[in-house]
């Protein structure tokens, strides 16, 4: 694949899989599969590690993520297990901001700024970022089941990754009344056209970027979900990408024992290919 302006800035060896990125006072936050400390702290001109935040209560899993919310200058973690969302401050303090009804796994923040979380079984819930009360609630449609990501565009609508072992692996974007009218993929699989276990979404500029995790590769999608390109930089399962619009850059984390992440910087729009 010929990339023109999407170049690779920085490798960082991460010996445990990657399941969150966050950029809080260009501070890099990476969300860790660790039983404590893990959060590693990076400054973000060399990634040289400068400290770790342990996360009391924080069982291990993959369905973990992590957000930044300026507006707070604070960081949210889901906490699978437990069922609630905790709260990161930039100093470190950890609390437990809110319980949730369902299993909270995929967060990001909407433009409005409020949090949203992707839930088991099929539910998007936007919550206020100072009080955590519930905004709003999307029960998912037409077998949109098991969503592990979702990210709200300006338009209102929401993109979400979702899948199943054995069944579908999509990508769709979603009205508030749960109906999808845009999807890519179908049944899993490794096709131009197919996912297989799609984990996460970045959204810039009407552009999707997919970690198509069991396919080793990111999947770039247009704004009504057809295929463009891909990028195959010999990852190794793909399980969180994250786009910082203040910089440009692009993080890609493994969900692998001895991978990486990866540092990629876009200047003017997603993956102009030759």
């Amino acid at each position: 694949m010929l990339l023109t302006e999407a170049k690779l800035q920085k490798t960082v060896e991460a010996p445990n899989p990657v399941y969150g990125f966050a950029v809080l006072d260009k501070k890099l936050y990476v969300l860790r599969k660790l039983p404590s400390e893990q959060i590693h702290v990076y400054d973000t001109k060399n990634y040289e590690k400068e400290r770790t935040i342990n996360v009391d209560g924080l069982a291990v899993n993959c369905y973990n993520d992590l957000a930044e919310c300026k507006a707070e200058n604070c960081l949210f973690v889901s906490d699978f297990v437990a069922k609630c969302i905790r709260k990161v401050t930039s100093k470190g303090e950890v609390s437990k901001f809110v319980d949730v009804q369902y299993e909270p796994k995929g967060l990001s923040i909407t433009p409005e700024g409020h949090l949203l979380v992707a839930c088991n079984p099929n539910k998007l819930v936007e919550l206020n970022v100072k009080t955590g009360q519930k905004v709003c609630e999307v029960e998912l449609k037409l077998e949109i089941n098991w969503p592990k990501h979702a990210v709200k565009s300006t338009d209102g609508k929401y993109v979400v990754s979702h899948s199943e072992k054995g069944g579908l692996s999509r990508v769709c974007r979603v009205g508030k009344d749960g109906y999808y009218r845009h999807c890519f993929g179908a049944m899993e699989g490794s096709g131009q056209d197919q996912l297989n276990n799609p984990c996460h979404v970045a959204v810039w500029e009407k552009k999707v970027i997919v970690a198509d995790n069991d396919n080793n590769r990111l999947v770039l999608l247009d704004e009504h979900l057809d295929y463009v390109d891909e990028l195959v930089e010999k990852f190794n399962e793909p399980c969180r990408v994250w786009f910082d619009s203040d910089s440009h850059y692009l993080y890609v984390g493994e969900d692998v024992d001895g991978g990486s992440f990866r540092v990629y910087y876009v200047s003017t729009r997603p993956w102009p290919l030759a």
